[in-house]
């Protein structure tokens, strides 16, 4: 049963069902939500998505499965790629952290911290970046790509190969523990799971044998849930204390600004004055003072209704409310106001998507094309680094605040249109359908590696699909091109070796 579920049209099909019933009944109250704007759009990016998937399907069986069955894939060849795949991971994430820790400058820990507080101080604190850091990006999403590889072929690859592709989940564990999030973590455990489904569907084992891989995955999501639940603690209280610290760099930063945009003595119009100086902009050494003195001073004073207090203000930020058996657990002490505020929080982080849906749609017309900055994260870290004087992010982000959407996800349908507007849309979620296809036909129908490997990248990207995009997700578009940068390599290599032999037959 459950490996009907590999199916890319039945999952989307049950995701989005799922998402907009979850928003219609859940324990938080969306004001008028799943409206009537959102079915129709929902339901027409369904239908695209499945027709293109069909597209998708009859495209490999008509140029891809009636090439005549080849040999699998040599054992050393599977080993030797899985090898690579795993050390790129791990010397790339190895790159990123002696760039985030030690090279910087600044309090790694503290600096994640404080952007995901305030993500608009990004460009208010200046730290060093090295060409490690740009390497370790190039190189760390291999290390997703050799775990899923190893479940996927678990039975053939063996020794050192099978380690090191154990190994590699330190790459998203590396990732999210260096920018102090979680999304990392969901991802690989997503792909996982998405991973099973595919071996399912092919008539085999949930996990391959040995390795005792079901205990460790049993393990991973243990403490990826003490890990969720502590860090979003950790982070509201230290967001509470950083808020006077952080309110003195918004000041501050707003002050730079103003002197850039201000107007020259002769005319009404913005003068064009260059970029900040260093020495305008706070430095590194500044920052981990700043917070430093602001981390000695004594932790404001709790209260018995603390908790309740922070419910009822996340819950006003949100517009949103608990329904009324949420209501009524908290107030006969059946549920307390912590777990209500953990539990609604992470509500609140999977499904919100459904209402950005409406939003985005209700203000379409304040939103200009981006061609990909706003999905793939690390496109704008670069054009902030490598071209200052485009402002193209900062437009970018006051489009979002204008809309109301800044910092919210926005599910898979609103980020395509944010990014390529409305038929770029239409053309973004045909292609997701057909590699959708393409991949679900390839991994029943053939032995190439490239096919299965897409699939549970496509099947993750659906699941997913109510909080981002497919190229959204932790940055999930360099998991992407690892992917199929891995799958050719190991289609290019059975090729050559099929080749002598079909030579010899002739």
């Amino acid at each position: 049963m459950l490996g009907l579920l590999a199916s890319p049209a039945i999952l989307m099909t049950v995701i989005w069902l799922g998402a907009l019933l979850a928003v219609a009944v859940g324990p938080i109250d969306y004001p008028g939500q799943p409206s009537a704007a959102v079915v129709t759009l929902v339901a027409f990016g369904l239908a695209i998505f499945l027709l293109f998937y069909q597209g998708g399907k009859l495209a490999f069986d008509r140029w891809f499965a009636r090439r005549k069955a080849s040999p699998p894939l040599s054992a050393r060849t599977l080993n030797n790629i899985t090898s690579a795949a795993s050390l790129f991971g791990i010397v790339g994430i190895a790159l990123m952290a002696l760039d985030r820790t030690l090279l910087s400058g600044v309090s790694n820990n503290s600096y994640a911290e404080l952007l995901r507080c305030a993500p608009e101080l990004v460009d208010a604190v200046a730290i060093k970046r090295t060409p490690l850091l740009y390497g370790g990006y190039a190189m760390f999403s291999f290390g997703f790509v050799s775990l899923v590889l190893f479940l996927l072929k678990g039975e053939e690859i063996r020794g050192w190969a099978a380690a090191l592709a154990q190994l590699s989940i330190v790459c998203p564990v590396g990732y999210a523990l260096l920018y102090s999030g979680r999304m990392p973590i969901l991802f690989i455990l997503v792909l996982v799971a998405m991973a099973m489904l595919v071996r399912l569907a092919q008539g085999r084992t949930l996990l391959p044998r040995g390795h005792h891989l079901l205990l460790k995955t049993g393990i991973v999501v243990a403490l990826f849930a003490v890990y969720s639940s502590a860090i979003w603690t950790t982070r509201q209280s230290f967001c509470i204390r950083m808020s006077p610290l952080i309110t003195e760099l918004q000041q501050e930063k707003d002050r730079r600004d103003t002197v850039v945009a201000a107007p020259g003595p002769a005319t009404a119009a913005p003068v064009e004055t260059p970029p900040p100086k260093p020495s305008e902009i706070i430095s590194a050494a500044q920052l981990n003072q700043r917070v430093a003195d602001a981390q000695a001073l004594p932790p404001p004073a709790a209260s018995a209704s603390s908790t309740e207090a922070v419910l009822a203000m996340m819950l006003e930020a949100w517009n949103v409310k608990p329904r009324g058996y949420v209501t009524a657990a908290l107030e006969s002490s059946h549920l307390s106001a912590h777990e209500a505020m953990i539990g609604l929080s992470t509500y609140f982080y999977l499904t919100h998507g459904v209402r950005t849906v409406d939003i985005v749609w209700k203000a379409r017309d304040k939103f200009t094309l981006h061609w990909g900055v706003y999905e793939v994260g690390v496109l704008s870290p670069l054009l902030r680094v490598f071209f200052p004087a485009s402002d193209h992010v900062p437009a970018m982000e006051a489009e979002q605040r204008a809309a109301l959407v800044y910092g919210f996800f926005p599910s898979a349908w609103a980020a395509a249109f944010i990014d390529f507007g409305l038929v770029g849309a239409v053309i973004y979620v045909a292609i997701w359908g057909a590699v959708a296809g393409w991949s679900a036909a390839g991994s029943r129908h053939s032995s190439l590696m490239t096919p299965p490997l897409l699939l549970v990248f496509v099947l993750a990207s659906i699941l997913l699909s109510p909080v981002q995009g497919p190229l959204g997700m932790a940055n999930s578009a360099l998991v992407l091109i690892s992917m199929l940068a891995t799958g050719l390599m190991l289609d290019l290599a059975k090729l050559r070796a099929q080749a002598p032999e079909d030579a010899g037959r002739l």
